[in-house]
């Protein structure tokens, strides 16, 4: 038989079977007597009495050495403690700087072409300045060359080489703090 044939059948059987059968009930059912709680056996349980606690007696050498862990615990929980709130500071710091940065950016692109050319005029003078200060650096008499003879080659000195920076993982920074 297929799906439809038997849904059929179960249609149908349903229909003929349900009749509505009116009988006067009441809407909600009597309530059923509750039955009585029984009592509960009372047992007795012996309590066992706690003996004391023997206190823990301590010599001299032992306070001692309790009182110094203790010390040196605080030493380095202090340091820690310093250590976290350098790098705390590091970190705000930065971002008040990245803060600033975006401010004065929003602001440059806010400025007219007057204040623009302004602004160009402040910043040249103090370049002129700037490069005024940097000759008057260089104005030292030059130091006077040796003379050499004209047989006898200059040897230049070799270059110095300058050693390349190396970048730190954030983990080596750490190892560098942790004297601190």
């Amino acid at each position: 038989m297929s799906d439809k044939e038997v849904f059929e059948e179960v249609k149908l059987e349903v229909k003929e079977e349900m009749v509505p059968a009116i009988e006067s009930t009441p809407l909600t059912p009597e309530p059923e007597p509750e039955p009585e709680p029984e009592p509960e056996e009372v047992i007795e349980k012996k309590v066992k009495e706690k003996k004391p606690r023997k206190k823990r007696v301590l010599t001299d050498a032992q306070k001692e050495q309790l009182k110094a862990n203790l010390a040196k615990g605080r030493q380095t929980s202090l340091a820690n403690r310093q250590k976290k709130k350098k790098l705390k500071d590091i970190a705000k710091e930065e971002q008040t700087i990245e803060e600033d940065t975006k401010i004065f950016e929003s602001l440059k692109k806010k400025l007219t072409g007057k204040q623009l050319a302004e602004e160009n005029q402040k910043l040249k003078a103090e370049l002129a300045e700037l490069k005024a200060a940097k000759a008057k650096v260089k104005a030292r008499p030059p130091t006077p060359t040796p003379e050499v003879p004209e047989n006898k080659k200059v040897v230049a000195p070799p270059m110095p080489t300058i050693p390349e920076k190396k970048v730190m993982s954030a983990r080596q920074k750490l190892k560098l703090l942790r004297g601190l």
